[in-house]
């Protein structure tokens, strides 16, 4: 860092994007400790000039200045609370400073909230203003703060996203997902956690991530390995994904379900192309079914499906499918 920013800061003249680079560097190990020697320095300045106000005369050697000290007897009780106030003097100095970074970088705003929406049948690209790349599902919702902080960046996500996390070690990213969270510095994962599906699943296609359960159980993931979490039993299982793509075709308005019940698919399809379904007999949803399709047309999507199957798929009034047994 070029100590002629750190001073510009200090000074409280430097620019919002000069600001907010010495914030995040007082945030490194690096930064902490030039920070420590900085208020030494400055808390050793300030008592030499306090000390040689105080005596009326030049103090020629440091070894005078000792005995002198050694000397004071009765004013030392008044020498120690000049030292304190020398003390205070620059710790206020620099916590203005900090102050100043704050409110010049944004990281003490408000933690007013604000939301991305995705209706039924669309979907969404979205940078967070870290550089951090949200592909956000169908009937999905991203909660972000307006300014993320010194330390942290947090979202909350109900539905799916695929995120293109931006790379910043002092300043882990979070996704809230209310049952679990995950963290990572930077990293592309895609995320399923539907308010209305009883399992949460996370598929790692780069980097690392650590989930954390509400008992703070962490899992750690590695590339290639994707996690299911049940709500309900809060178990969380990792494995290797076979085929990542049956998690990220949606991305490309694809479908790829491997050994999918019905329940699921319809589920999907609902979301995507904005129907419903109607199901006569329950135990159809139980069927399950491994289907990849690119169609763009819902019924182009169900013909595929009922010529590997016999269920029968019939449209009725306001875009409702029902489902039946084709014996």
């Amino acid at each position: 860092m070029d100590p002629t920013i750190i001073d510009k800061v200090l000074s409280k003249t430097a620019t919002p994007d000069e600001a907010l680079r010495v914030a995040a560097w007082f945030a490194t190990p690096e930064g902490q400790e030039y920070f420590a020697k900085r208020y030494d320095r400055e808390s050793y300045l300030l008592n030499e000039k306090l000390l040689e106000e105080w005596l009326d005369h030049e103090i020629p050697t440091k070894r005078m200045k000792v005995r002198f000290m050694s000397q004071l007897g009765t004013r030392v009780r008044t020498f120690r609370f000049r030292v304190a106030a020398a003390v205070l003097i620059p710790f206020l100095f620099v916590a203005g400073a900090l102050m100043f970074i704050a409110n010049r970088s944004g990281v003490f705003q408000s933690e007013e909230m604000a939301e991305f929406v995705v209706p039924l049948g669309e979907q969404l690209n979205v940078v967070l203003q870290d550089g951090t790349q949200v592909q956000l599902n169908s009937g999905s919702r991203l909660q972000y703060p307006k300014s993320f902080g010194l330390f942290s960046r947090k979202v909350k996500l109900t539905g799916e996203a695929y995120f293109t996390v931006a790379k910043e070690s002092s300043r882990p990213f979070k996704v809230d997902l209310d049952d679990i969270e995950i963290k990572v510095t930077g990293t592309q994962f895609n995320v399923k956690a539907y308010a209305d599906d009883t399992k949460i699943r996370v598929a790692l296609e780069e980097g690392s991530v650590n989930i954390a359960d509400q008992r703070n159980k962490v899992y750690p993931m590695k590339v290639g390995e994707s996690a299911e979490y049940d709500r309900k039993s809060g178990v969380c299982k990792i494995t290797e994904a076979t085929d990542m793509s049956t998690h990220t075709a949606w991305r490309t308005k694809s479908l790829n379900f491997y050994r999918t019940p019905l329940s699921e698919i319809i589920k999907t399809l609902e979301r995507q192309y904005e129907v419903q379904f109607d199901v006569t007999d329950s135990a159809l949803l139980n069927y399950k079914f491994s289907i990849s399709t690119s169609k763009i047309n819902v019924n182009e999507v169900l013909n595929d499906l009922e010529k590997v199957s016999k269920i029968r798929f019939t449209l009725n009034a306001g875009q409702k499918y029902s489902i039946t047994s084709g014996d």
